[in-house]
């Protein structure tokens, strides 16, 4: 049984899963909480219990017509009474549920234990299980992940970001600021019918329930932080800008707010936020809100650059439309340029990228050094000393060229300069032809 919606919007109908990845309460071997009553636990760990195993799916149908079957499974994942084994890394109804504590065969967890009791939680020695403080966080990892593997063998990390989503309706908006796992660097979208917002925070819950972005009839807000609390602000920032570019390409609802800023990020971290954020997309698509009408290999892939920046290729022997500009840099590197009009410059394939950006850059110019690198539109030039661009960009001035290319704030035109149309700059030529 899934929940989807046909389109971005949320449905007056669906619930809304609001937890908090906090412990919770056992009081004589129950979970207290308001999505688990002592009947949803029994009926969870019965389902579980008769094969030693249940898909989410089995026991969403197990719980149903509970308002939110998959907050009450998460209740008991987080007060640690069951565990989660993912689905290629994805929690959804293929999801594997076991007990934390797997019962012996044919035998209860403890005979001399009153009736109801839980065994509790942590590792098996010998049989005996060797309990855990209470209120240690519960991770939803790939059961076996921190396992030590046998000689000859050696375990793989994955991506360290993983992300945690919470969906509200429009007026649960003072909700988020009480959310305990809000309480750190995130991203939101605040979407009505047609139009989304997408912002960050430095404590995201908060962000959220002040009310101050200008968009109206929000009735969906979708939060994502990392489930192990592992960004910061620039990390934030970072992601932030991926998902307004990943939300403005599906073209499913209007972005109204313009492009974010970024931060400053290595290619490897920008590699972390983009797989973090591929994972967000699929479980949003998953569950109706956003990327419904994407195949999910687009959903999960996402555009390879930002809308109106990537132009279409252009065969290596054409010369491009407009006034052909030469700008030389350092002591060897050359890009070129096509101004087509005053507000419409194409840096050319071919061009030498400068591979550091100053301090005093803008942020854009090293996040799209990591984000067109990891999309391929850039490659590390033969010398290794720059990049070079594999793909005509637009950019809108001639200072926003060149402070891509250099990575710095340059001065405006002023290091354009037109080649000679009788050949006698010399310098471009072979650029121009390897365009």
């Amino acid at each position: 049984m899934t929940y989807r919606l046909s389109s971005g919007a949320s449905a007056p109908s669906k619930p809304h899963s609001f937890s908090s990845i906090s412990a919770i309460a056992l009081e004589a071997g129950l979970v207290r909480h308001p999505l688990v009553s002592p009947t949803d636990q029994v009926l969870i760990l019965r389902t579980i219990d008769e094969t030693g195993s249940a898909p989410v799916g089995d026991v969403m149908a197990a719980l149903e017509p509970h308002d939110d079957p998959v907050g009450a499974i998460v209740t008991l994942l987080e007060a640690g009474l069951i565990t989660v084994h993912l689905s290629r890394g994805v929690f959804d109804e293929h999801a594997r549920l076991s007990r934390t504590i797997p019962l012996p065969p044919d035998q209860d967890p403890d005979p001399a234990a009153p009736a109801g009791a839980v065994p509790p939680k942590g590792p098996i020695s010998d049989g005996v299980a060797v309990p855990i403080a209470h209120d240690e966080p519960v991770r939803l990892d790939v059961v076996g992940a921190a396992s030590t593997p046998p000689a000859g063998l050696k375990s793989v990390p994955g991506s360290p970001l993983f992300p945690a989503i919470h969906v509200g309706a429009g007026e649960a908006r003072r909700a988020f600021a009480s959310c305990e796992d809000l309480a750190r660097p995130g991203v939101y979208l605040l979407m009505s019918d047609t139009r989304a917002y997408v912002g960050m925070g430095s404590v995201v819950g908060r962000r959220v329930a002040s009310g101050t972005q200008p968009i109206e009839d929000v009735d969906t807000i979708i939060t994502i932080t990392d489930i192990h609390d592992g960004m910061d602000d620039a990390d934030a920032a970072v992601l932030e800008r991926i998902l307004h570019m990943r939300v403005g390409a599906a073209r499913e609802v209007r972005v109204i707010n313009g492009t974010p800023a970024g931060a400053p990020v290595t290619p490897e971290r920008y590699r972390e936020l983009n797989v973090m954020a591929a994972l967000a997309c699929d479980a949003l698509a998953r569950d109706g809100h956003l990327f419904v009408n994407l195949s999910p290999r687009l959903a999960l892939a996402g555009p390879r650059a930002e809308k109106g920046q990537l132009t279409p290729p252009r065969p290596f022997n054409t010369v491009p439309e407009g006034e052909v500009m030469e700008l030389a840099f350092g002591r060897k590197f050359m890009a070129l340029a096509a101004r087509r009009a005053d507000d419409d410059w194409l840096l050319l394939a071919g061009s030498d990228i400068r591979r550091e950006t100053v301090v005093s850059a803008n942020a854009s110019a090293s996040y799209l050094r990591a984000a067109w690198l990891h999309s391929g539109i850039l490659e590390l030039s033969e010398s290794g000393e720059s990049y070079v661009l594999t793909r005509d960009l637009a950019f809108r001035s001639a200072g926003a060229a060149m402070h891509f290319v250099v990575g710095s704030k340059g001065q405006g035109r002023g290091g354009w300069r037109p080649i000679d149309p009788d050949g006698e700059s010399g310098a471009a030529g072979p650029v121009l032809a390897a365009a």
